[in-house]
């Protein structure tokens, strides 16, 4: 037989490999071939590339293997009658009537004296006593028995404080409460001793903590009424949004116990039988305590407050700067409230609040610390109250005096609202069961830890509970910089770590009721609503390559190979009501909700070209309309049928009328 001379065999072997090439170029999403199969059992699941990356397919806010959440309108057609847009921040200026004649700066107290006359009567003198808490009680304040007298300005060592003003009559004029961080010797002593001896353990990064909450918050609520602090979080702070972070449990105690603990309510001894207090139990503020860390705990609205509410709360203070017995001294002064218990003195209490905790953190900028505050009283109860004013300006505070640089930040919220009509509609549901979660990282910190920054970018947009909170918690107290990689079946992720792509809400054991993954089926082609879809699918195609419609055929409906729908869970639809929290819990449902969103995901074929394409279509119940959402792939080969158009971003789309 003749031998083919070398050489030739060379130039065969190249020019079957170019042909190749070039084939597999003009073929737009050709990878998706070897991969149909599944998709067509799965087609929802298609997942973006695990990158740090990677963009979120369009038409969600999640979109892995296993759970696919809808991006939804801010301003759906279904909740504007309960939504306000521009709503004003709470403030107390219009209220008061009098300016307060005490104020506070770090331990000094004064008195102003240019706001007497603003009150009957010469001024003569003041005093004040101590606040402070009885031992095992955390529901009563005692006032001391020590008066301390002072006429301009006094140094002041004790944490609470009541202020009395007389008159040259001796008639009570003014009185007022003011909150100090005094230092605390033998307690700093103490923490530097523990703080050395964690430092010893070989952990690196001694990081801040500042976890500012926000009562029934939901993300889409948070972009509605807080757009200042949005902007500060995003722009000034870096901050990431957990898009996908979904609550576990109905209410407040149940969402922050995991979060705080690592544990349901139910996996500890307490129940609504026994009641005991909670001091035993090493919630993250205890474990960073017990390394060394200044800690502090402070919430408004004492009589709701998360472990106090039909509760026994603790025995002991729970961290070393414990706000809860002035706020009792607050509530007791039923004379000082104004602006339906929002404004004390004049002042908001949500600003009261943030200044105790901008003064702990000022003077111990050098020391470890950790800080927890809870506001609840504005947006515990309405979807349209904000206090985005005085955040802002905490935030902007804090940015200022540098006293962030060394601190992770988490600005949180435990669900979104739990009352009233807007419950009754698919969004209502939704936003009650995503409620906002920021979390910023120090600049420096980012640059040197670069996986961790990427981690968070992709966890932005995956799957997340309270319990990952947690892990991350102790990820910063135990912090070795060295991400993990943890499996889907693990309840509590680090979010310094990746959250892998094929959770669920069943691994992360959030029940189908608070589950906002939607369900995914198969549906039948015939189907009026997905033959809708395709066509909008088809709309979409064509109007890509309109303006070549001289050399483009214009495409029509061939054929309608696959449909699948993924539609919200039917408990979630119905769900109405959660009773009790441990014992006899049990949920209640009725009618569906309103404003229904489904997503179809479609395969068709198209002629004149025989084209196979894949592609989301929401349709939207409330306005009965159907709009193509994300990326439209093509799944067979196209050749050199678009040799018409020089684009190459329009080649698998077109279909060159030489052709026909």
């Amino acid at each position: 037989m003749r031998q083919f001379p070398k050489i030739l065999v060379l130039v065969l072997l190249i020019s079957l490999i170019g042909s190749t090439l070039l084939f597999l170029h003009s073929t737009s999403d050709y990878q998706n071939v070897g991969t149909l199969l599944h998709s067509q059992t799965n087609v929802l699941s298609h997942e973006l590339q695990d990158e740090p990356t990677a963009k979120i397919e369009e038409g969600y806010i999640v979109h892995t293997s296993h759970c696919q959440i809808p991006d939804v309108d801010l301003w759906h057609p279904s909740i504007l009658q309960y939504v306000r847009n521009n709503s004003p921040s709470l403030a107390c200026s219009r209220i008061a009537t009098k300016p307060p004649l005490t104020y506070t700066e770090d331990d000094m107290l004064y008195i102003n004296k240019t706001n007497s006359p603003f009150y009957n009567g010469s001024l003569l003198f003041c005093e004040y006593v101590e606040i402070f808490r009885p031992p095992n009680n955390d529901f009563k304040f005692d006032l001391g028995h020590k008066r301390v007298v002072f006429t301009e300005k006094v140094l002041v060592k004790k944490e609470f404080i009541k202020v009395y003003c007389y008159s040259t009559n001796n008639t009570l004029m003014y009185q007022n409460l003011h909150a100090f961080t005094p230092t605390k010797p033998l307690l700093r002593h103490m923490k530097d001793n523990l703080s050395l001896r964690h430092k010893r353990r070989g952990y690196l990064e001694q990081l801040n903590v500042l976890m500012v909450g926000l009562d029934s918050v939901s993300r889409l609520n948070f972009h509605r009424q807080f757009p200042k602090t949005l902007k500060i979080l995003r722009s000034n702070l870096k901050a990431y949004e957990m898009y996908g972070y979904n609550k576990v449990r109905d209410n407040t105690f149940i969402n922050l116990t995991p979060m705080f603990l690592g544990k349901y309510v139910e996996e500890t001894d307490w129940n609504e039988t026994n009641n005991e207090p909670f001091d035993k139990y090493k919630f993250a503020w205890k474990r960073f305590a017990d390394a060394g860390y200044h800690t502090l705990f402070a919430e408004d609205a004492p009589s709701i407050a998360i472990w106090n509410f039909e509760k026994e709360g603790f025995h002991h203070p729970p961290a070393d700067y414990y706000l809860r017995p002035f706020s009792l001294a607050m509530a007791s002064t039923s004379s000082m409230w104004t602006n339906y218990k929002h404004c004390f003195g004049g002042r908001l209490e949500t600003d009261i609040t943030l200044e105790y905790v901008y003064n702990f953190i000022k003077s111990r900028q050098r020391a470890p610390h950790f800080a927890f505050t809870f506001l609840t009283r504005p947006t515990y109860d309405s979807v349209n109250q904000n206090t985005d004013q005085s955040h802002a300006q905490f935030l902007e505070s804090m940015i200022r005096s540098r006293m962030l640089e060394n601190t992770i930040l988490i600005y949180f919220s435990d669900h979104g609202i739990r009352r009233g009509d807007i419950l009754s509609t698919y969004i209502g549901k939704l936003e009650e069961r995503l409620p906002t979660m920021f979390i910023s990282l120090p600049d420096w910190f980012a640059r040197k830890y670069p996986q961790i920054a990427q981690n968070l970018e992709v966890n932005q947009h995956r799957l997340t509970t309270p319990f990952d909170i947690n892990a991350l918690l102790d990820n910063v107290l135990r912090f070795t910089g060295i991400p993990k990689h943890p499996s889907a079946n693990m309840r509590s992720i680090s979010l310094f770590d990746k959250v892998p792509q094929d959770r669920s809400c069943a691994s992360a054991t959030i029940d189908d009721h608070w589950c906002t993954c939607l369900q995914q089926q198969p549906v039948p082609v015939s189907d009026k609503k997905v033959i809708r879809a395709a066509k909008v699918l088809i709309g979409k195609i064509n109007k890509k390559t309109a303006a070549h419609h001289k050399v483009c055929a214009r495409y029509k409906l061939d054929e309608i190979t696959d449909a699948l729908q993924a539609t919200p869970t039917h408990k979630l639809m119905t769900f109405k009501l959660s009773m009790n929290d441990v014992i006899g819990r049990k949920e209640y449902y009725g009618e569906e909700a309103i404003g229904r969103v489904t997503m179809y995901h479609v395969t068709i074929r198209v002629k004149p070209s025989g084209g196979v394409f894949q592609g989301t279509v929401k349709y939207d119940s409330t306005t009965n309309s159907y709009r193509s959402s994300g990326y439209i792939s093509r799944t067979n080969a196209y050749g050199s049928s678009s040799f018409c158009v020089k684009d190459h971003s329009l080649k698998k789309y077109c279909y060159c009328k030489e052709l026909m």
